[in-house]
């Protein structure tokens, strides 16, 4: 059985197809008892539909520098409150 953590290093290569029928197998069985790598695996899916539905766009310079600057402080670890 696989854990969450196994599942979130094999996450990109299901996504992408990419992984073994039996691999397949196994991961599904884990989604299918596991509620939180399903929303994980759905949220992911859905995200990378809208995101190439979307085409390439261009962000103003301050709303891309303050999303990198967030995205690399919660990623670090870093909390910050809304405001």
């Amino acid at each position: 059985m696989f854990s969450c953590e196994e599942f979130r290093i094999e996450l990109s290569n299901l996504v992408d197809g990419e992984v073994s029928p039996e691999l397949r197998r196994l991961l599904e069985h884990h989604l299918a008892d596991c509620g939180a790598c399903t929303v994980l695996y759905d949220s992911t899916r859905k995200t990378l539909t809208i995101l190439s539905d979307a085409g390439a766009f261009e962000l103003a310079p301050e709303i891309s520098e303050r999303l990198a600057e967030r995205i690399l402080s919660t990623w670090k670890g870093e909390t910050e409150e809304p405001g």
